[in-house]
């Protein structure tokens, strides 16, 4: 037995030259399409009061839809949150949610309201400040909803703005929040092959004043001399010496001393002899291209080594460091001399 619940299909049987007719085939469509998607949202809301994970795993009700309804995750965001705000759902407790709009999903559950002025009609119901009452916020919906019904989603802007300030004249104290500044923040960490990797971000005062210290020392080496390094090179130059000048300033303060337990030194196995001291640096630095701005290189450079040294002074001796160094009792003892 066949089916006669066919639906129709374009091009319907209409007879030239009706234009009602054929407005009225659109309309009817239209409400149609807006309603099983206001059907669509009530079937989400359901879901998420029944736990979208316990039921199909996913973490929320946005990525399950979009998953199901195979569309993209911004459109799935849009779907559901309007769906949240036109129906009431339960909690795990039992108790009910309401919607922000409760006069809107009902109206649109008929088909009558576009999905751009349901969006705008949420949008200024949020916006609502909490003394406005029950009967002034039905109003105000009730006012907005039957404007969009024959209005454009623009319409419904304008009307939500002078509504906003017909109830809450002062603003939201969200509105106009007290400016916030943002602190600096900077990363330092050093890689197993002893190289340092740093990563910051700095607000506009403090990244102006250091690009200013870096960009002069950036250039590449005077008097016409061939200059092989990178951008990135003479950057890092220019950073290290930042460093040597910040390094030797009068004001800057001395390290944090570290405990005591662990600056101390391992003593010798053999009574009588002085701890060893810690390993020396052996590592040379690397060249130097002399800087227009300074001209007492040598005088730098060795107040920078010296603070170096102080530094090192207070960091523990690495493990690797005194498996590396041989012991006392066994070092090679110098042969004698053959006698005939």
């Amino acid at each position: 037995m066949t089916s006669t619940n066919t639906p129709k299909t374009f091009p319907l049987n209409l007879p030239e030259g009706d234009a009602d007719l054929l407005l009225d085939e659109l309309q009817t469509r239209l409400r149609e399409g807006r309603r099983i998607a206001a059907e669509v949202g009530q079937i989400l809301a359901e879901i998420e009061s029944r736990g979208v994970r316990e039921l199909y795993g996913y973490n929320s009700i946005a990525v399950f839809y979009e998953h199901v309804a195979r569309v993209p995750r911004a459109e799935a965001q849009k779907v559901t949150n309007r769906a949240l705000a036109l129906n009431s759902r339960r909690a795990r407790d039992g108790t009910s949610t309401q919607p922000v709009a409760p006069l809107t999903g009902v109206t649109a559950a008929t088909g009558v309201l576009a999905e751009a002025g349901i969006d705008r009609i949420v949008a200024v119901m949020t916006k609502l400040p909490d003394h406005v009452t029950a009967n002034a916020r039905h109003e105000a919906e009730k006012d907005l909803v039957d404007r969009a019904s024959v209005a454009r989603p623009r319409d419904i802007t304008v009307a939500g703005t002078d509504l906003l300030a017909r109830l809450d004249p002062d603003g939201s104290a969200t509105d106009d929040p007290s400016p916030k500044r943002e602190r600096s923040e900077f990363w330092l960490r050093q890689k197993r092959t002893g190289r340092w990797d740093m990563r910051g971000n700095l607000d506009p005062e403090t990244g102006a004043r250091l690009n200013a210290l870096l960009v002069p020392r950036s250039y590449p080496a005077p008097k016409g001399e061939a200059d092989g390094r990178t951008p990135a090179e003479r950057r890092g130059d220019a950073f290290t010496e930042i460093v040597d000048l910040a390094e030797i300033g009068p004001d800057v303060p001395l390290p944090r001393q570290a405990p005591e337990q662990g600056t101390a030194r391992p003593q010798s196995a053999e009574p009588g002899k002085k701890p060893e001291q810690g390993p020396k640096a052996t590592q040379a630095r690397p060249k130097r291209y002399p800087s227009p701005h300074r001209s007492d290189g040598g005088v730098r450079e060795n107040a920078a080594t010296e603070r170096s040294q102080n530094v090192a002074r207070v960091r523990p001796t690495r493990w690797w460091t005194r498996l590396s160094k041989p012991r006392a009792e066994n070092a090679t003892r110098p042969q004698k001399p053959l006698t005939a």
